[in-house]
């Protein structure tokens, strides 16, 4: 099934929500109303994402020998280009996050387009590149989505969870590569907490040991199934110093099998294509 008669694909993928997410939960949740400051301790957990984190992950993966993906908000790269712009340099995937982490099933139409546009344009502007997949941002998805995807020439999304495999979405005569995860193998479902109400995300800390054990269970279960282990990170999240010593233990496991490829999504998809057209 995989490239090199691999068992089972392994793909890494940071998603880089800094603040931006934070501003908009307190804003929809009406913590913050028009004019207000935002709260500089909840905003500071977004901030460790750049100041700590996506380092911290990148020496991680550079020790490793391995190539991640980090999905970005157009808004991110114009804030932050130097470690956009370090990412892209050591070789690592860059995907389409958004513009401002606006969850496109709330929007608009127009705005959903206008926020697909604004990102491309940054990352773009900024890598001289066009990203080929996208993670909606909440991973939450439009009636549209997809359809604005394919037009927009994207050769893979990673927002859903239908198959342990890849797929295609066949819109309007045009494909569109899946590369699925599931909530077990969100950092999220497990390591986000805030503690002012009414923010979301009040529902504790998971021991790392745990996720350890239930990462290392999906992994094996897809490994003997030939399936696709896709992790899904938050750099704010996962890039602590105790969940890092976590994803080190998994990775070593990882790579002790025999036939794993561990690789980015857009060389998934491409294979996909090219393989099961």
């Amino acid at each position: 099934m995989w490239k090199n008669n691999a068992k089972c694909a392994v793909c890494l993928t940071f998603d880089c929500d800094s603040d931006i997410s934070w501003k908009n939960i307190m804003r929809r949740t009406g913590a913050v109303k028009e004019g207000e400051p935002f709260s500089p301790v909840v905003l500071s957990q977004g901030q460790y994402e750049v100041n700590v984190a996506i380092p911290r992950i990148l020496k991680f993966l550079d020790k490793h020998e391995l190539k991640g993906c980090f999905f970005v908000p157009g808004m991110l790269a114009e804030d932050q280009p130097g470690l956009v712009k370090d990412i892209d340099r050591k070789g690592h995937e860059i995907g389409h996050h958004g513009y401002s982490h606006l969850n496109p099933a709330r929007l608009t139409p127009e705005q959903e387009m206008q926020e697909l546009e604004k990102g491309l344009r940054a990352l773009e502007g900024l890598l001289d590149k066009k990203p080929k997949g996208y993670r909606a941002p909440a991973f939450d998805l439009s009636p549209r989505t997809l359809e604005y995807l394919c037009n927009l020439g994207f050769l893979y999304e990673s927002s859903m969870m239908a198959w342990d495999i890849p797929y295609i979405h066949y819109v309007r005569e045009k494909k569109l590569v899946e590369i699925p995860f599931n909530w077990l193998t969100v950092d999220w479902t497990y390591f986000a907490f805030n503690f002012f109400p009414p923010l979301e995300y009040q529902s504790g800390i998971s021991s790392q040991e745990e996720v350890l054990e239930i990462w290392t269970e999906e992994f094996e279960g897809l490994y003997d199934e030939r399936g696709l282990f896709t992790l899904v990170m938050h750099p704010q999240a996962i890039g602590r110093a105790s969940r890092m010593r976590m994803l080190d233990r998994l990775i070593n496991h990882i790579k002790k099998k025999n036939g794993v490829w561990i690789t980015t999504p857009s060389q998934i998809a491409e294979y996909w294509l090219e393989t099961y057209p």
